[in-house]
C-alpha cells in the first residue's frame, strides 16, 4: 500500500466513526431522562421488600431540544397518576413542552426454582433461591422465605427460575409421616401421625392419629407438621 492509500484508508475510517463527543443537544436530552427519573423516584412510594424498577425511554436523537433560561418544570398531564406505563410533561416555561414516557415496575423478593424440577422433587437449599420478579407477573400465592419451604416436596414440573406457589408443593404430602401437636391455652400434647392428603401451609388436611388409629383434621404449620386446637 503506497503512502497516499495508507492515508486515505485512515481518513474514511476517522470519517465513519461515531462521534465520541456528546452535541449540546444529546446532553440537554439526557438531562432531561435523568431529571424525569429522579422526579418518578421521589412521588412513588414503596412496599415493605419491595423494589422498583424505572425506565425512561430515551428521546429521538433526531428531536431538537432548546435550551432552557429557566428552571424545567416537570408535572403528570392533567389529572393522570403515577402507573406501569406513565408519561410525565417536561416544560420550559412559555417556550416549549415535550412528553417523556416511561415504565414502572413493581419488583418482590420471591422464593425461585433454581433449575427444573419434576413432581416430588425434594426442596432444599440448593435449588431454591430469591429473585426479584415482577409483581404483574406473579400469579397465585408466592412465597418469600425459603426456611418454611426446604424439606417440601414439589406436587408438579416448576421450570426453572418460575416462581414456587404454595399450591404447587405439599410441606406434608399424603403418606407422609406427621408430628402433631394438639394445643389448648398452655397445654401441648404431642402425637404422631400419617398424612391422608396433600397440603401446604395453612392447609386443613385429614391426618390418622397412629396411637388412637382415629382420623382427625389438623392445619399445615410447618414442613411435615400439623396442628389442632383443642
Amino acid at each position: 500500500m503506497n503512502k497516499f492509500n495508507f492515508i486515505l484508508t485512515w481518513f474514511l475510517i476517522f470519517m465513519s466513526a461515531p462521534s465520541l463527543a456528546l452535541t449540546d443537544n444529546q446532553l440537554r436530552q439526557q438531562k432531561i431522562v435523568s431529571l424525569v427519573h429522579t422526579f418518578i423516584d421521589h412521588k412513588i412510594k414503596s412496599g415493605p421488600n419491595e423494589k422498583i424498577e424505572i425506565t425512561v425511554k430515551a428521546l429521538d436523537r433526531r428531536k431538537k431540544i432548546k435550551q432552557c433560561p429557566l428552571e424545567l418544570v416537570l408535572s403528570l398531564p392533567g389529572k393522570t397518576r403515577l402507573s406501569r406505563n406513565t408519561t410525565v410533561e417536561v416544560k420550559c416555561p412559555q417556550q416549549w413542552k415535550i412528553y417523556v414516557p416511561a415504565r414502572i415496575r413493581r419488583m418482590q423478593p420471591v422464593v425461585i426454582a433454581v433449575n427444573n424440577m419434576s413432581a416430588g422433587t425434594l426442596l432444599t437449599t440448593s435449588n431454591l433461591t430469591l429473585a426479584y420478579k415482577d409483581t404483574l407477573t406473579l400469579r397465585g400465592s408466592t412465597l418469600n422465605r425459603l426456611d418454611l419451604i426446604v424439606g417440601s416436596k414439589t406436587k408438579r414440573h416448576v421450570q426453572q427460575n418460575q416462581a414456587i406457589i404454595a399450591n404447587n408443593i405439599c410441606l406434608v404430602c399424603n403418606g407422609d409421616p406427621v408430628t402433631i401437636y394438639a394445643r389448648s391455652g398452655n397445654l401441648t400434647i404431642k402425637s404422631v401421625g400419617k398424612a391422608l392428603k396433600d397440603g401446604s401451609i395453612g392447609q386443613i388436611i385429614a391426618i390418622k392419629n397412629n396411637s388412637s388409629g382415629r382420623r382427625i383434621e389438623a392445619q399445615v404449620v410447618a414442613v411435615g407438621v400439623v396442628e389442632i386446637k383443642l
